[in-house]
C-alpha cells in the first residue's frame, strides 16, 4: 500500500514537471497540448562609395538582406554619385544603386543580393570611357546604374559616351563604352623631294567609338558612343598661289540587351587631304583620301546594335592658270534590330 502511493506522487510530479516545461495552448476539448517553438532570423547590410578628380568619376553599391523563418524580412539600399570637371568643360558623371530584400518562410532562407559600379572618364586627348557593372542573385534583389563622360578639345573634337542599366531577381547586366576622334591641319611654306618651293594645306581628321554590353536573366543595359570632329587650313602667298584643305569625322554607336544575350557595335573613320602649288614649276596639285568601317552584332531575343559614320575630304590648289581639286567621301551605315 504505501510503495502504491509512492509511486503515484512520483507519476503526478514528472506529469507536473513536463506541463511547466513544454509550451501549452488550450484544445478543442478543453485540454491543454503541447506545441513546437517558433524561430525567425533576419539581417541586412549596405554600402556605397564615390569617387570624382583627375577628369574621372567613379561609383561602387552594394547590398545584401537574408531572412529564415515565417514573418522574418530585411531589406537594404544603398546608392553613390560623383562628377568631375575641368575648365574646359569636359565632364564625367557616375552613379550606382543598389537594394536587396528578403521575406522569410517556414521552408528555406530567403536571401539576395546586389552589386554595382560604374566609372566615366576624360582624357587630355578628348577620349571618354563609360562602364556599368550590375549583378543580383535573389527574388528581392535589384540594381541599378549609369554612367557618362563627355569632352570638347582645342581642336573643336566632341566626343561623349553613356551607358544604363539595371538588374533585378538572378541577373546581371555589363556594359563599355569608348568615343574618341582628333584632327590636325598645317598651312605654310615647304619644300618638295627636288628642293623647289611649296605653298601647302593640309587637313586630317579620324574618329573611333566602340561599345559592348551582355545581360542575363533580370538583367537589362543600353547605350550610346559617339565622337566628331573636323579640321581646315588655307595658305596664300600672292603670286605663289594658295591652297586649301578640310576634312572631318563623325561616329556614333548604340547597343542594348536584356535577359540573356549580349550586343556591340564599332566605327571607325579617317580622311585626309592636302593641296599644294609648286612656286618653281607653276603647278598645283591635290589629293584626298577617305576610309570607313562599321560593324554591330546582337546575340539574344533582347538585342539590338547599330553603327553609323560620315568622313569627308576636300582640298583645292591654284597658281597661275592651273588649277587642282579633289575630294573624298564616306558614309558605312550598318544594324542588327532586335527580334
Amino acid at each position: 500500500m504505501h510503495s502504491s502511493r509512492l509511486g503515484l506522487v512520483v507519476s503526478t510530479s514528472a506529469l507536473a514537471l513536463m506541463l511547466s516545461t513544454a509550451p501549452i495552448a488550450p484544445s478543442q476539448t478543453g485540454w491543454l497540448s503541447s506545441t513546437a517553438a517558433l524561430a525567425a532570423s533576419a539581417s541586412a547590410e549596405s554600402d556605397s562609395h564615390s569617387v570624382a578628380g583627375g577628369g574621372s568619376a567613379g561609383t561602387s553599391s552594394h547590398s545584401e538582406a537574408s531572412a529564415d523563418g515565417a514573418g522574418a524580412s530585411a531589406s537594404a539600399g544603398g546608392s553613390a554619385t560623383a562628377h568631375s570637371e575641368d575648365a574646359s568643360g569636359n565632364t564625367a558623371d557616375s552613379s550606382t544603386t543598389t537594394g536587396a530584400t528578403a521575406t522569410g518562410n517556414d521552408t528555406a532562407t530567403d536571401s539576395s543580393t546586389a552589386d554595382g559600379n560604374t566609372a566615366g572618364s576624360f582624357g587630355s586627348d578628348g577620349g571618354v570611357v563609360a562602364d556599368v557593372n550590375l549583378t543580383t542573385s535573389g527574388a528581392g534583389a535589384t540594381a541599378s546604374g549609369s554612367a557618362s563622360a563627355k569632352a570638347a578639345t582645342a581642336d573643336g573634337t566632341t566626343s561623349s559616351v553613356s551607358l544604363s542599366g539595371s538588374s533585378s531577381g538572378d541577373g546581371s547586366a555589363t556594359g563599355h563604352a569608348f568615343a574618341d576622334g582628333q584632327s590636325t591641319t598645317f598651312s605654310g611654306e615647304t619644300t618638295d623631294l627636288e628642293g623647289d618651293e611649296v605653298e601647302a594645306a593640309s587637313a586630317s581628321s579620324s574618329a573611333d567609338a566602340n561599345i559592348e554590353v551582355s545581360t542575363t536573366g533580370g538583367g537589362s543595359i543600353s547605350g550610346t558612343a559617339s565622337s566628331e570632329t573636323s579640321g581646315s587650313a588655307t595658305r596664300s602667298d600672292g603670286d605663289d598661289g594658295s591652297a586649301s584643305a578640310s576634312s572631318s569625322a563623325s561616329v556614333e554607336v548604340s547597343a542594348a540587351s536584356s535577359g540573356d544575350g549580349s550586343a556591340s557595335a564599332l566605327a571607325h573613320i579617317d580622311a585626309d587631304t592636302d593641296g599644294s602649288t609648286d612656286v618653281t614649276e607653276r603647278t598645283a596639285s591635290t589629293n584626298s583620301f577617305a576610309e570607313g568601317n562599321g560593324t554591330a552584332d546582337a546575340s539574344g531575343d533582347g538585342a539590338s546594335a547599330s553603327s553609323t559614320g560620315t568622313g569627308n575630304a576636300a582640298s583645292e590648289a591654284g597658281i597661275d592658270a592651273n588649277t587642282a581639286s579633289s575630294s573624298s567621301s564616306v558614309n558605312p551605315v550598318v544594324g542588327v534590330p532586335a527580334p
